[in-house]
């Protein structure tokens, strides 16, 4: 791949500095918007789709009335709906805002301007044998992006490790999947009636993928987002575990607990009508969940 400009554009969250918790090393997270599921849990419920939002966090707000001051159209950027056909979401309120209380979510950016934020932070990758991680949302319904921004990135050496939810095309991805060092892969539950009731959807072409990906001999940690009420019950456990052991040998279980750290999200999109709260898992329940996969054979990560 020659160093010539790619113009390409893909839709992102945020490009985050110094992750630590999504790969090996020190590592680029690039969050990409657009995703197929409705998880009643979600803490990023503005990933999931492409359009542009704004966010008002009230407890922010001094009241200084600068964004109205900088919107062209004279809206009040603080009480502007997600669906509202005047904003543009031009962003001027967001920069204008001396106390940080708006801010914007999904904006587009090109190949070249994250080459050149990866190019940035390549010295953290070599030093710390880290690298890109891709996350959404959905990574994997931009495969196009993706694609383009590792043929850019080739002359680098980066490793890129990905998180997805396992809802994409395999047609569409499946050449990506050989040029990543691991991949996280979520499993939420394992009855596709339940799955479709917390999710919006089946879980048929999420356990298809899974299986896909195993084949190619991609290394894979499977992660289960723990919630007492919906998937911490034995019967699901037993399940994902016995899933694993079949057809997912060798991979290790990652169990991340529930948290309702994503209500200020809801607030702040205007998204509260989505939000459910459900209980967090206690140290007890944890144990109780990685006995079982280890009665299977399924190793835990290591953290």
């Amino acid at each position: 791949m020659d160093g010539s400009l790619n113009t390409q554009k893909g839709v992102v969250l945020q490009m985050q500095d110094y992750s630590i918790h999504d790969g090996d090393g020190v590592r680029t997270t690039i969050f990409l918007a657009g995703c197929g599921l409705r998880c009643q849990w979600c803490a990023n419920p503005e990933t999931w789709t492409k359009q542009p939002k704004l966010a008002f966090y009230e407890h922010k707000c001094k009241d200084c009335l600068s964004c109205i001051a900088a919107c062209p159209k004279g809206l009040d950027p603080r009480s502007v709906n997600q669906q509202n056909d005047v904003c543009n979401q031009c962003g001027l309120c967001v920069r204008a805002c001396p106390s940080k209380a708006l801010a914007s979510a999904c904006h587009e950016v090109t190949v070249d301007e994250v080459y050149q934020k990866i190019q940035r932070d390549e010295l953290f990758f070599r030093y710390t044998d880290g690298g890109v991680t891709f996350s959404g949302g959905e990574p994997f319904l931009q495969h196009q992006f993706i694609r383009s921004i590792m043929d850019r990135c080739e002359p680098l050496g980066v490793s890129f490790w990905a998180e997805t939810c396992g809802h994409f095309s395999w047609a569409q991805a499946k050449d990506l999947f050989l040029r990543f060092e691991h991949i996280f892969f979520d499993l939420k539950l394992m009855d596709s009636a339940a799955h479709e009731q917390y999710t919006g959807i089946g879980n048929e072409q999420i356990l298809k993928n899974a299986c896909n990906i195993y084949r190619l001999g991609v290394p894979m940690t499977i992660r289960v987002p723990l919630i007492p009420e919906v998937n911490g019950h034995d019967g699901n456990i037993r399940k994902t575990a016995q899933f694993m052991m079949e057809h997912l040998s060798g991979c290790q279980i990652e169990l991340l607990p529930y948290h309702a750290l994503g209500k200020a999200k809801y607030t702040a999109f205007k998204m509260l009508d989505s939000f459910h709260e459900f209980s967090v898992p206690t140290p007890e329940i944890l144990a109780n969940a990685y006995k079982i996969f280890a009665e299977y054979g399924v190793k835990a990560v290591q953290v």
